[in-house]
């Protein structure tokens, strides 16, 4: 029964913040274009490996890039902390029924990213939120059978380094 009450309100969440995002307005960029980068993933365990491609991308751009790391558990492990370019949080920097509470998320969701990249290959509620209210240009993701707040979707990507060689791929193409 608490399960349900607690979807129900993630649902109604995600329309709300789904309604807003209706008057955003899509621009497409590529990474000679992007000055700000958001970037969104679950940790896993070739986490070193992603962070240091993306911070790879961005030093050859000159691209500012945020990361958002989340952390599907009760607790953030004791060794990790948040910095101004990694913002990590768990399950217990999340309201009841899932929304995230950090100040710090909230100020990413209303930072105008150029471009914002959601690297999960599974649905996490948190980061779907975060991906629909952001107020970024142009939104890169996986699809989703739910909702796609996505301007752009990359299909048939097994793993994050698959899909971060399409995303380089398509990202230089674009004009």
């Amino acid at each position: 029964m608490f399960q349900y009450i607690k979807n129900i309100f993630r649902k109604q969440c995600l329309k709300t913040a789904l309604a807003r995002m209706a008057q955003r307005k899509v621009v497409a960029h590529n990474f000679a274009t992007t000055k700000t980068m958001g970037v969104m993933l679950p940790f896993n365990v070739e986490i070193d490996e992603i962070l240091g491609t993306f911070k790879k991308i961005a030093k050859e751009n000159k691209t500012e890039v945020i990361f958002i790391i989340y952390f599907p558990q009760e607790k953030l492990p004791e060794d990790v902390r948040s910095t101004y370019s990694k913002i990590m949080f768990s399950d217990q920097e999340c309201n009841w029924f899932g929304k995230p509470a950090m100040m710090e998320i909230t100020d990413f969701i209303n930072k105008k990213f150029d471009i914002l990249i959601d690297l999960s290959s599974k649905i996490w509620f948190p980061l779907q939120y975060i991906a629909i209210s952001s107020k970024a240009d142009f939104k890169i993701g996986r699809i989703n059978e739910e909702i796609n707040p996505y301007d752009f979707l990359l299909l048939g990507c097994d793993t994050e380094k698959q899909f971060i060689n399409e995303l380089e791929t398509y990202l230089h193409k674009i004009k």
